[in-house]
């Protein structure tokens, strides 16, 4: 009973104490910050003792900043706005997202081709960007429909703004699906004009009848007298409703331009700041490197010495 007993207590494992001292936790982190002062303090005397290579690699990063920001090409930016007619704008989102990729991957026939504009012309663009305006203003479980959108593009050649402007709203609006939706309400509006035209020639016809009688005319059309400034007034109404879905009929389009591209003069891009501020910084790292590398060359030719 007495072995038993005894073999079990060795097989279970002592209970660890489970909890930490905050002493050794804090003085871990000071440990830490004093070995990272160390460190940064020894690259300041490195780079203190080899002044000379650092300057002349950060002056040399800089230099080849400068030159790479000579050779780029410069780049320009606008934006256009537009809104669709009662359309989710998942969808032109997605059609244009379909676009940007064509242009990421250098598929320039294929955006030239869409765009109805030369594979050049097509060539000079360099990306583009999709913004919903409203998106922030609906709920998350709510879809966006019909809502205005920005569409950012970046292009090397400023010229161009004048003819994307058109060749994208074109390309959106010859999607299937919105063409289709178009010509559902073209036929609805132009039936409506039709009918409209011909109650408005009924009316002329009666009017002609009530002002120019042939024969006896009682004056009474199902028992009622005839007005000849009901007739007039009815026509006029009726003339007006036909000019307004004529109107509507012109302008009707998916996709309408709210504010079109700003011509630029001046390039977005490169910064010449920018291509500065990142040489300076890579020459440093480098000039850095190079003196704790001459430091320890230094220390081990030293060491060897003695």
């Amino acid at each position: 009973m007495y072995n038993e007993r005894e073999q079990q207590n060795r097989l279970t494992p002592p209970k660890q104490n489970d909890q930490i001292d905050l002493r050794d936790v804090f003085k871990a982190i000071g440990e830490g910050f004093q070995k990272i002062s160390r460190f940064i303090s020894y690259l300041i005397t490195c780079i203190k003792k080899r002044i000379v290579p650092v300057v002349a690699v950060l002056l040399l990063s800089i230099a080849l900043g400068y030159a790479a920001h000579y050779i780029s090409k410069p780049y320009y930016n606008s934006s256009m706005t537009l809104v669709l007619a009662n359309i989710r704008n998942e969808f032109i989102e997605d059609q244009l997202n379909k676009l940007s990729e064509m242009i990421e991957d250098n598929n320039f026939e294929a955006v030239a081709e869409r765009l109805d504009i030369t594979p050049g012309a097509a060539r000079e663009i360099r990306a583009m960007k999709f913004i919903n305006l409203d998106q922030d203003r609906i709920a998350e479980d709510s879809v966006l429909t019909g809502s205005p959108f920005r569409i950012e593009i970046s292009i090397y050649n400023p010229q161009l703004f004048d003819i994307l402007e058109p060749g994208i709203t074109n390309y959106l609006e010859n999607n299937r699906y919105f063409a289709r939706q178009k010509q559902i309400k073209q036929r609805q509006v132009a039936s409506m004009i039709s009918k409209l035209k011909g109650e408005i020639t009924s009316i002329d016809s009666l009017k002609t009848t009530v002002s120019e009688p042939r024969g006896p005319v009682n004056g009474f059309v199902y028992g009622q007298p005839i007005d000849p400034t009901n007739l007039y007034r009815e026509s006029i109404s009726m003339y007006k409703e036909q000019v307004d879905l004529e109107a509507d009929l012109e302008k009707l389009a998916n996709v309408e331009i709210v504010t079109g591209f700003i011509p630029r003069l001046k390039p977005t891009g490169p910064r010449l700041r920018y291509f500065l501020a990142v040489s300076g910084l890579l020459g440093l790292l480098l000039g850095t490197i190079v003196a704790v590398n001459l430091e320890k060359k230094k220390m081990k030719r030293s060491g060897i010495a003695s």
